[in-house]
């Protein structure tokens, strides 16, 4: 017996009229790797179409390890969803504050730090998806559906959690060790490898190239195809790797789930051009000098 006021056909094409979609899930889908670019100290709403233009997917804001709020997420994230491109937060804990309002204020993808367990795992989908896959509090008001009210419930909520992108991030030996786990929990999307603190945690800081740290996304990428169905596709994402972009092409090779790269950050990308054009200033002192 169908639930009294089912969500119907017309319901659906409503909500996926207004709903904004998510291009990094759209190109893993596809089989493309998706990349964000990491934003710390560069916050202007100007970064968006900047970004679009460059050819990013995604723009990521760190919460956890920068001073950014959530009204400035909020204001990067809408101008995100303005230009086509996805945006992606880095909570500062695993909290329903934290993921709930991250969401409510425009993201589209929230990574999760030190998900350890399945308990952290279902967690983090609790404070995420809407039910019946989680436990997410409604709003009828976000940037998500540009703002419209009157949507079907079942319907907005479905549409919500297909765009809604959790990524917990497997960064300890013990997250590695319950992986698979992990990976199973209804809601979890993408497994993303903190590489760097990864290998910390295993006793090989900075060694990407161990044998070690090679087993451990072996591991991971076993844990998302086995969680895998047809209706289902866990992918794994590599963040913390962009000076190695010869070993993010090897291991994209390798495992096809892996799908999703943090391909550089704003600090960096500004520190390398004021170097290189202080250089070059040093040189034509140089030259006329002499």
């Amino acid at each position: 017996m169908a639930p009294i006021n089912a969500a119907t056909e017309a319901d659906f094409d409503a909500v996926l009229a207004v709903a904004r979609p998510n291009l990094v899930k759209q190109q893993m889908e596809a089989g493309q790797i998706a990349h964000s670019l990491g934003l710390r100290i560069v916050l202007s709403t100007e970064i968006a179409p900047m970004a679009q233009r460059a050819g990013y997917h995604a723009l990521l804001m760190n919460l956890e390890h920068s001073a950014t709020g959530l009204e400035t997420a909020s204001a990067v994230s809408t101008a995100c969803l303005n230009v086509g491109i996805t945006p992606m937060v880095v909570v500062p804990t695993n909290s329903q504050e934290w993921i709930s309002r991250s969401l409510d204020a425009g993201a589209q993808a929230v990574i999760v730090p030190h998900v350890d367990t399945v308990a952290g795992a279902i967690s983090a989908v609790n404070a995420a998806k809407y039910p019946p896959v989680g436990k997410r509090s409604i709003t009828m008001f976000n940037a998500i559906t540009q703002y419209t009210t009157g949507l079907h419930y079942d319907a907005m909520a479905k549409v919500s959690n297909d765009t809604t992108l959790i990524m917990p991030m497997i960064e300890t030996r013990e997250g590695l060790d319950n992986v698979k786990e992990i990976a199973a929990v209804n809601g979890i999307d993408v497994l993303l490898v903190g590489c760097g603190d990864l290998c910390v945690d295993l006793g090989i800081p900075n060694d990407h190239d161990s044998p070690i740290f090679h087993d451990a996304i072996a591991q991971v990428a076993a844990a998302a195809d086995a969680a895998s169905t047809p209706n289902r596709k866990v992918f794994v994402g590599l963040g913390g790797m962009e000076a190695r972009p010869e070993l993010m092409e090897k291991l994209v090779k390798q495992y096809s789930c892996i799908r999703y790269l943090m391909a550089g950050r704003d600090i960096v990308h500004l520190f390398n051009g004021m170097k290189a054009q202080a250089q070059k200033m040093a040189e034509m002192n140089e030259r006329v000098q002499s």
